[in-house]
């Protein structure tokens, strides 16, 4: 399994404890811990702020890189190649390359119909054109890859996958992606930085802060880290190809990949749910206490 860098933090304020996006002196740091790891890939969107400038700015643009596209709402199938390439091509100027390893359909919806079917041909031009050398598909559930699975075989799929949300493996998705030589990105190991943050200062309804203090407890039972024990679950899985990782600083992303690299801790499935208020973070109500 390898480790992906998230890049949402580099252009804007990610994550539910986090208010800032990462400083210019933190990045040159950041660029040379990378340089001596062995990380290949960075994950970005052109939703992200200014993380595809930021990257293209700095030498983080030598990695792999994996970025998103959404069709705007009401565009017109007349107007889609046109959108396409005129993304692509932003994107490219922005992160200062010719091509890029990756570029993912940001929400199932926009594959779905004669729209989407002309949609996936564009993507499929600029993989022609060798602009981007895998195109593939961003999810939130698992049921959205059986929609788009009996008329496209992806490149990669990236989906969550953490210590509560085990959905690609228990729908048995992952045996099917493997068989067939999808590549599997999975995010959200620290559900948005959630599994690792000061949970006391949110509003949690009652089911689902006991979901976390289980967790919690289990870890301190155990002597590890939230952080290890969010990684290393992940990293358990062999077929699995990628985990994507986000970083708040200098000094987490130092902490992970010190973590990543350590002989693995096994950790137990039992904290699987289905409670979509958890486990999808579109669904979050939490609020800062006393705020």
């Amino acid at each position: 399994m390898r480790l992906v860098i998230g890049g949402a933090q580099l252009g804007m304020s990610y994550g539910i404890f986090n208010n800032k996006k990462i400083s210019k002196k933190e990045i040159i740091k950041i660029e040379k811990i990378i340089k001596k790891s062995n990380i290949k890939y960075i994950d970005t969107a052109s939703s992200y702020g200014v993380s595809e400038k930021i990257i293209g700015n700095n030498k983080l643009n030598k990695l792999n890189i994996i970025t998103k596209i959404k069709l705007p709402i009401a565009i017109q199938k007349k107007d889609i190649r046109k959108f396409v390439n005129k993304k692509i091509k932003s994107s490219l100027i922005k992160l200062r390359v010719k091509n890029i390893y990756g570029l993912l359909v940001h929400d199932y919806k926009d594959l779905i119909g004669n729209k989407g079917e002309f949609f996936l041909s564009c993507l499929k031009e600029l993989k022609q054109k060798n602009l981007v050398k895998s195109i593939g598909l961003s999810i939130y559930n698992p049921v959205e890859l059986k929609k788009i699975w009996k008329f496209w075989k992806p490149d990669i799929i990236q989906a969550p996958f953490n210590v509560f949300d085990q959905r690609i493996i228990k729908s048995g998705w992952v045996d099917i992606l493997k068989k067939s030589n999808v590549k599997i990105f999975t995010r959200s190991c620290f559900l948005q930085g959630l599994l690792l943050g000061n949970q006391d200062s949110l509003q949690i309804p009652k089911k689902q802060r006991e979901l976390l203090s289980s967790f919690n407890k289990w870890c301190v039972s155990k002597k590890i880290s939230r952080l290890k024990a969010c990684l290393h679950f992940v990293k358990q899985f062999k077929n699995i190809d990628f985990v994507l990782a986000g970083f708040n600083d200098y000094d987490q992303l130092n902490e992970i990949l010190h973590i990543f690299n350590q002989k693995n801790t096994k950790i137990p499935r039992k904290f699987f749910t289905n409670n979509l208020n958890l486990i999808d973070p579109r669904k979050w109500q939490y609020k800062k206490k006393n705020s």
